[in-house]
């Protein structure tokens, strides 16, 4: 018995432990549980450290590598045709054995385009039949590779690799910012979704007096019995109402919190947040923000010289082109290796290769064409886009600025609408007032705190769109800085 006892007992315990706690959210702290948590966020960082590798990689093309190559011991063992002195043709065997090795040392050329190299080799060969083996060794060789009259495609990277990287971290940031604003979308709908309910509850709680106040009446004979059955029906509704917005809130609580990636199983309860009244914003302050932050900047002057360089390579490819390749060097060859690196002699050698095109029927020209044509469409797309661009900072500003007076007067009317409810239904209670009137005072009451919720909700929204335009907090008065790690 005693054991049953015990066991009962810590069963609910256990059951009073397992019960999910409330737990208050402020807007505030859902931010950093995005930024940290959100897969949005996971995706922001990983699309920037993609764009972070690639100029990584960008930069390493400019600093000299050192490269080793070899092979592993290669295998010839074949028929070769050879010309005889009479003129007839015959067939001698190949048996050998070659390893090669070699060190060196390059460095691309940027405003040229060329590649500069030292370099030191060894290659050994083992004839197989007569046993027999030797080296050729290249203990010291410089050598120039150099395309001429082509398109210089590391100055272009130079150029545009950089403007590109600048505009990978800003619009980071911009997708930090787009983050947040889905956090304020998320957490307003349940702000809403817990007012209504609040809202419900206490409706219902006053739909339930007011029909046991009636009832009362009615038995003095100070109210009808339609308004007895408008005051039931009113209770009846309201009682359905507090359900069907107890799942709204729950729906809208599971969303925020899968955003989030919230673990546990607390009740969320949204804390309802301030405004941004004190703020005054202007349009000049926007667009010289924007205009020094925002990725747009970056992204606009990589468009116009990747046009610029397709142009250039266009022009480059149509005409005369030529590869220089030069090496010089000493060279030495013997039975032994010790050998083969005495007695050296000088390795020269100098190739040019040229590429004229007599009759192309037009086609570099229509290169060049083509590529001068796309230059005139990405030039005038981007002033499109700056049009745009510009249009929605007006737009931007001027919904945040109206919106401080909205908040202010929907605060007010929500003030005045609390009070005429109560006003109303003490009224009622003293019998003044009939049931419409009352119905009607709850009505605007509650719509006057759906309407405030709304206001500053927009109000959020509006300070944050700003926020991404600028990449800049005008609460605290620095560049919005979003870290690129993962915590």
């Amino acid at each position: 018995m005693k054991y049953w006892i015990l066991s009962t007992l810590l069963c609910f315990l256990s059951l009073l432990n397992g019960r999910a706690q409330e737990r208050s959210l402020t807007l505030e702290d859902a931010f950093v549980l995005a930024e940290r948590q959100s897969l949005d966020a996971s995706i922001a960082r990983n699309t920037f450290l993609n764009a972070f590798w690639q100029y990584r990689n960008y930069k390493a093309e400019l600093l000299p590598n050192v490269v080793l190559d070899g092979s592993l011991p290669t295998l010839n063992h074949s028929l070769n045709t050879y010309q005889k002195e009479d003129g007839s043709y015959g067939f001698v065997e190949n048996n050998i054995l070659t390893e090669n090795l070699s060190l060196s040392l390059q460095q691309n050329i940027p405003f040229t385009n060329g590649v500069f190299a030292v370099q030191s080799q060894l290659q050994r060969i083992d004839q197989l039949n007569n046993k027999t083996t030797g080296y050729l060794s290249v203990p010291f060789a410089i050598t120039l590779q150099q395309p001429l009259f082509h398109s210089k495609s590391m100055k272009w990277a130079m150029r545009i690799e950089p403007e590109r990287y600048k505009e990978a971290l800003k619009q980071y940031q911009v997708n930090m910012e787009n983050v947040y604003l889905n956090v304020i979308n998320y957490y307003f709908d349940l702000l809403l979704a817990k007012v209504n309910l609040d809202i419900a509850n206490i409706n219902y709680d006053n739909a339930v007096k007011l029909f046991d106040i009636a009832k009362g009446k009615k038995s003095l004979g100070l109210i009808s019995q339609n308004e007895i059955y408008q005051l039931e029906l009113n209770r009846v509704n309201a009682e359905a109402n507090v359900t069907s917005v107890r799942q709204t809130y729950e729906n809208r609580m599971l969303t925020l919190r899968n955003y989030l990636r919230m673990e546990n199983d607390d009740t969320v309860l949204p804390v309802m947040p301030e405004g941004f009244s004190h703020l005054d914003i202007t349009t000049e302050q926007v667009v010289a923000l924007s205009a020094r932050n925002n990725p747009i900047t970056h992204n606009l002057n990589r468009r116009i010289m990747e046009a610029q360089r397709q142009i250039d390579q266009a022009k480059a490819n149509r005409g005369f082109r030529a590869d220089l390749n030069v090496s010089i060097g000493t060279t030495g060859s013997d039975l032994t290796l010790p050998d083969s690196y005495r007695n050296l002699q000088n390795r020269e050698m100098v190739s040019l290769g040229i590429r004229i095109p007599i009759l192309d029927w037009g086609k570099g020209k229509g290169g060049v064409k083509l590529a001068e044509s796309e230059r005139e469409v990405v030039t005038q797309q981007i002033e499109q886009i700056q049009l745009n661009f510009e249009q929605n900072i007006v737009l931007s500003v001027s919904q945040f600025r109206n919106q401080s007076k909205l908040v202010s007067l929907a605060r007010h009317a929500d003030s005045i609408a609390q009070l005429r409810y109560e006003t109303a239904f003490q009224t009622f209670v003293m019998g003044t007032i009939n049931v419409l009137d009352i119905n009607s005072a709850q009505v605007e009451r509650d719509n006057a705190r759906r309407k405030y919720i709304n206001e500053l909700y927009l109000s959020w929204l509006y300070y944050y769109n700003l926020r991404q335009i600028t990449l800049f907090d005008f609460v605290n008065n620095t560049d919005v800085m979003h870290s690129t790690e993962s915590n």
